[in-house]
Formats: structure tokens, C-alpha cells, sequence
């Protein structure tokens, strides 16, 4: 794989010598078949090998000198050899090929029509003006036997199918094209990995036809690929499949040489049914026109038109499944008009037509719903499967999202315990250690005039450490558990034993014997709240009395005020539980802030708006006249 992708890149530069090689080996091979001496001739497969030449870089000018070199061989009354046919219908594959790969939208189109156009055209000179006869038989119209115009119609469905599959095949080239162009520019890497020929590069043949003179802009670029990368498994079964279907054939029916060579091309479009359906079914179309152009009837190998038609709903893009559906309404309306038109002559109907008309015309009404019903459902089953694929793939997908979804939900239950557990070791460890440090420094500086002082400090000191330790303990012991997603859990709730208003005393009291003042005032039914109000409540006015001895004028009072608000219908409130804090705020000048620098937060505000928050309350917070206020509102009522 190293040395296709080192072979590629040294020849991507040269791929516009392609064409121009082409041309100049149909040039040769006239040479090789013998050089006929005629200006016409020559003439005509110039332009024929200039349309091959300039077909990538000038799409526009390819199509104008193939319909120039078509009409000069028209307007001359020679015939040409047959092999000067072979080369002319190869120029002209090559050519329609190319223009549909490299031509914009509306030339493209024009080159849809050009090969439909140009078939009858070529099999004008193939049987009326070449070598390629048919027999004579049945009446005769405008000098010829209805045979030969059998003969002709035939080879012009022969050669449609020819070209409108080179078409298609160009088609399907410039529209992956533009898909992988929509891939590079979306993500460059990924692009110089497809483009580089990796294991999910291009095939060689979209390789090659790449980079075309003119600009791609396909509205509607279908990442399907035209070249369909299988596994390795799917690749044997796919050809020990075909190798079965050829020898069963071979088992069940009678085959000549012709029948053999159209069983090998239903067998070829079998083995490549998943790997390349367009492919396939230009394959599958070439094989029955073939088949009626040798005379052969209905052979065991048509069941190869069911596999292929199946295979191009089932694995098929959206231009394959409708060129598919396509080819099973033209494909019944041939088979059941050749059909007919074979039994007819088979019977003489050609010298009894006018009596017979009524029987004929039932005979192809029959077959033409019997061909449409075979064809249509095998279609129909291809696409069918190709929903249940879909459907069983957007249900694994939907399967894998509610797994995400149940994972991520999980997430954010655990990350909100987390949060919740830090927010309390934040107010416990906060409120302990300022208690600390307060006391610690007291102490210190009375240790020489109130020795009495020093201890009580310790005490108090050792009393505060223990109840933090109680708490970091209880804190540590959730944080090591695991809860689940439980949607019964209440938000907030803890495993151990929490404080509630009753505690607020010893707070209030290790606050006081830190150095602030603290009055403490209760209004109503406070120990009747819920737990969750009261867990609240405590760590609100736990943080809000930290702050104003970290923070505050530690020389004048703090205020608590907890009162339960009863309901105020006319106002709109509901009954629940008003805390204020007030604290006088420090005179300091405020220092000047680096440029750019930002105010530090903290986690105490923060914290108390969610604590307030998480019950269904509010609060707010600031300074109001020298003082700084905490006043938060948590509903509920008396549990």
C-alpha cells in the first residue's frame, strides 16, 4: 500500500496525459488494421480522437468535435470497415466518458442526450452502411425487410446501453468527485488521506478521472463511493457467489457460444453487484442486449438481472436506486416487446399482422405486467432491505446515544455531589480555621496579662478543630462512596447526621470568642422546617458570620435575625424563611489593581447563592450605608 501511494503521487501530476495516450493508440490501432487511402476516413477519426484528447481539459470542445466527426461519417456515401466502426464506438465511449466526468452541469446533460442520440446514429452505419447484416425476411418498407429494421433497432438499444452507461459511469465519477472535494475542504488531513490512495482512498479508476479542466458544482454530492470498499469477506462471497450462479446456469440450460458469453457477463455484474451496482447494471444491460441481439429467448442467466436489480436498491446511492427502478420499467417494456416481436415472426404474424393485431397486442400487455412485476419486486426487495439496514442502524445508534445520554446524566449527578461535598468542607474548614487563627492570636497576645485567658482560648481552639474534624470526616466518608444516579435522592442530601438551626448557638458562640460580637434573634416556628431549609439556613449564616469576622470591623456587633414569613397572598409570597446578616464593614483604602488584573472571587458568595438556590430561595448580598447585609429567602413550610 506504501508504493501505490508513492506510484499515485508521482503520477498525479501527468494524469492529463491520459487522454491524449488514448488518442493516440485508436490512432495507431486504424494504422495496425490497415490505412485505408481516404480523405474522409482519416478525416472523420481525427475528430474522433480529438474529442478523445481534449475530453478532461476542454469537455465542451470534446462534444463539438464528436458530433462534427459523427455527421461527416453520415454525409459520406462510403462505408467504413469494420474495424474503423470498433475504434469509432470506442472513441466515442471514451469521449462521452470524459465529458460527463469534467463538463458542468448543463453540458453534462447535453452529453446524456448526445449518447442517446448518437446510438441510432452508429447503428445506422454498423448495419445499413457497415459490414453487420441481418437476414431478410417479412414485408418490405421503403425497400428494406422487417427484419433488418429489427436488425436496426437492436443495435441501437445495444449501443444506448453502451453509451448511457459510459455516461452514468462519467457521472458517478465527477459526483464523487465533488464529495471528496466537499471532504478535503471540510478536513484537510482526512482529505490527503483519501487523495493519497489509503484503505479508504478512491479506486484508481476515480483517481484517474479526477481533476477535470472544468469546475465541479454539485449541489447534492452523495458520499457514496463508485468503487464500494468491502471486506475481505464480503469480496469472497461476493465472487464464490457469482463462480455458484455461473455454474448453476451452466447446469440448467442448453448453452451455445453466445449464451455462454452472456451468461459470463450476467456473472461478472453478479460478483460485482455490492462491490460497484452502477457498474453492474450497465454490465447487466449490455449482457441482455447481447442476449436478444444473438436471437436467444428467456435463458436460466436473466436471474442475474434480479440480483443486480436487487443490488442496486439495496447498496446502490440515490442516482444508482433511481437509475435502478429506471431500467426495471424500460427493461420490462423491451423484454415484453421482444419478446412479442419474436414470437410473431417465429409464428409468420409479419404476413398475417393486420389479422393478428388483437392477439399480439394482448400477448405484450402480458408479458410487459408479468416482466414489471418480476423486475419492480426484486427492486422493491432490494430497497425494503435497504430500510430495515438503516432502521436497524439508527436503532443502534439511538441504543448508543441513551447510553451517552445515562452516562452523562451520571456525570453530572456525581460532579453535583462533588460540588456539593466541596462546598461544604469549604464552609467548614472556612468557619473552623478563622475560629482558629482568632482565638490562636487572642491567646498570644494575652498570655502575660490573663493567663486565664490563654486557656480558655485552647479550649475553645480544641473544641472548634474537633467539631471540624467531625465534620471533614462525614464529608470524607461520602466523598469515598459512589452514589448512583438516584432520582429520589434529594438534592442536597447527606448520609451523616447535619447541623440544623438548633447548632447556630455554638457557631454564634465560637464566632463571639473569636473576637466578634454576635446577637442572635429568632421570630416563629424555626425548628418545625425541613431539614433541607434548616442544612440551608445553618451554612448560610455559618458563611455570612466567617466573612464578617475575616472581612469586617471586628469591634463593633454582627446581627442575626432568622424569622419564618408567613404567606402573603396579595403579595405573592409564600411562606417560608427570612435570614438577615448584618456586619459593619472595615474603612481601608482600596489598593490599585494591576492593568488587566481581575477581582479575585471567592467561594463564599458564590456558595450561599447556591445553598439559597438549591432550596428554591434567593439571596443578595452587598453594602448597604457602611454595612454589609446578607439577606436570603428560602420557602417552606412547617414540616
Amino acid at each position: 500500500m506504501p508504493s501505490r501511494r508513492r506510484l499515485l503521487s508521482a503520477l498525479a501530476p501527468h494524469r492529463w496525459v491520459l487522454e491524449p495516450a488514448l488518442a493516440v493508440a485508436l490512432f495507431a490501432a486504424w494504422f495496425v488494421t490497415g490505412l485505408p487511402y481516404d480523405m474522409s476516413a482519416a478525416l472523420a477519426l481525427v475528430f474522433y480522437c480529438a474529442a478523445v484528447a481534449v475530453s478532461r481539459i476542454l469537455p465542451t470542445v470534446a462534444l463539438g468535435l464528436l458530433w462534427v466527426a459523427v455527421l461527416l461519417e453520415l454525409a459520406e456515401q462510403d462505408s467504413m470497415g469494420g474495424a474503423f466502426r470498433v475504434i469509432a464506438s470506442i472513441a466515442v465511449v471514451v469521449a462521452l466518458v470524459g465529458v460527463a466526468a469534467h463538463g458542468g452541469r448543463v453540458l453534462r446533460w447535453l452529453d446524456f442526450a448526445s449518447a442517446i442520440l448518437v446510438a441510432p446514429a452508429m447503428a445506422y452505419l454498423f448495419t445499413v452502411r457497415g459490414d453487420l447484416k441481418f437476414p431478410q425476411f417479412g414485408p418490405v418498407i421503403a425497400g428494406y425487410y422487417t427484419s433488418q429494421g429489427i436488425g436496426f433497432v437492436l443495435m441501437s438499444l445495444l449501443l444506448a446501453v453502451i453509451f448511457v452507461a459510459a455516461w452514468l459511469l462519467g457521472f458517478l465519477v465527477a459526483r464523487q468527485r465533488a464529495a471528496q472535494t466537499a471532504v478535503t475542504e471540510a478536513s484537510p488531513a482526512a482529505g490527503a488521506r483519501r487523495i493519497g490512495g489509503g484503505r479508504q482512498g478512491p479506486s484508481v479508476l476515480v483517481w484517474l478521472a479526477s481533476s477535470g479542466g472544468a469546475d465541479v458544482t454539485e449541489d447534492d454530492a452523495d458520499r457514496a463511493q463508485l468503487v464500494r470498499r468491502l471486506t475481505r469477506t464480503q469480496l469472497t462471497v461476493d465472487i464464490i457467489g457469482a463462480v455458484a450462479f455461473l455454474v448453476f446456469c451452466l447446469i440448467a440450460g442448453e448453452q451455445d457460444r453466445a449464451a455462454f458469453v452472456v451468461l459470463t457477463a450476467f456473472s461478472v455484474a453478479v460478483a460485482l453487484r455490492r462491490m460497484s451496482p452502477a457498474v453492474a447494471l450497465s454490465i447487466a444491460w449490455l449482457a441482455a442486449v447481447l442476449q436478444m441481439t444473438t436471437g436467444h429467448s428467456i435463458l436460466v442467466s436473466d436471474l442475474g438481472v434480479l440480483i443486480v436489480l436487487y443490488a442496486t436498491a439495496a447498496y446502490g446511492d440515490r442516482v444508482v436506486r433511481a437509475a435502478g427502478l429506471i431500467s426495471a420499467g424500460i427493461g420490462a417494456f423491451v423484454a415484453a416487446l421482444y419478446l412479442t416481436v419474436t414470437a410473431a415472426v417465429a409464428q409468420g404474424y409479419y404476413d398475417l399482422l393486420s389479422s393478428a393485431i388483437a392477439s399480439v397486442a394482448l400477448q405484450f400487455a402480458f408479458l410487459f405486467v408479468v416482466s414489471v412485476t418480476v423486475l419492480g419486486l426484486s427492486w422493491v426487495l432490494g430497497l425494503l432491505v435497504r430500510t430495515w439496514r438503516n432502521a436497524r442502524a439508527a436503532r443502534r445508534a439511538r441504543d448508543a446515544a441513551e447510553l451517552d445520554r445515562d452516562r452523562a446524566v451520571e456525570d453530572v449527578v456525581v460532579e453535583q455531589e462533588r460540588t456539593r461535598i466541596a462546598r461544604d468542607m469549604h464552609d467548614v474548614v472556612a468557619h473552623s480555621l478563622a475560629v482558629v487563627i482568632a482565638q490562636a492570636d487572642g491567646a498570644r497576645y494575652a498570655r502575660h496579662n490573663d493567663p486565664d485567658a490563654v486557656d480558655e482560648a485552647l479550649a475553645t481552639i480544641a473544641s472548634t478543630a474537633r467539631s471540624a474534624l467531625g465534620d471533614v470526616r462525614v464529608l470524607l466518608a461520602e466523598l469515598r462512596q459512589s452514589h448512583p444516579a438516584d432520582p429520589d435522592r434529594p438534592p442536597g442530601a447527606h448520609d451523616g447526621p447535619q447541623p440544623s438551626l438548633a447548632d447556630l448557638d455554638q457557631t454564634v458562640e465560637h464566632i463571639r470568642s473569636a473576637g466578634l460580637p454576635v446577637t442572635l434573634e429568632r421570630s416563629g416556628a424555626l425548628d418545625a422546617f425541613g431539614s433541607a431549609q434548616q442544612l440551608a439556613a445553618f451554612r448560610i449564616v455559618q458563611e455570612a458570620l466567617t466573612n464578617a469576622l475575616r472581612h469586617g470591623d471586628t469591634g463593633r456587633p454582627a446581627s442575626v435575625v432568622l424569622a419564618a414569613a408567613p404567606a402573603d397572598p396579595a403579595a405573592g409570597r409564600v411562606p417560608g424563611l427570612v435570614i438577615t446578616v448584618r456586619n459593619t464593614m472595615k474603612e481601608t483604602t482600596p489598593e490599585p489593581t494591576t492593568t488587566g488584573a481581575l477581582q479575585r472571587v471567592g467561594h463564599g458568595l458564590p456558595g450561599m447563592r447556591e445553598r439559597a438556590s438549591l432550596a428554591g430561595g434567593s439571596l443578595t448580598a452587598g453594602p448597604e450605608g457602611g454595612e454589609f447585609v446578607v439577606t436570603a429567602f428560602l420557602p417552606g413550610v412547617a414540616a
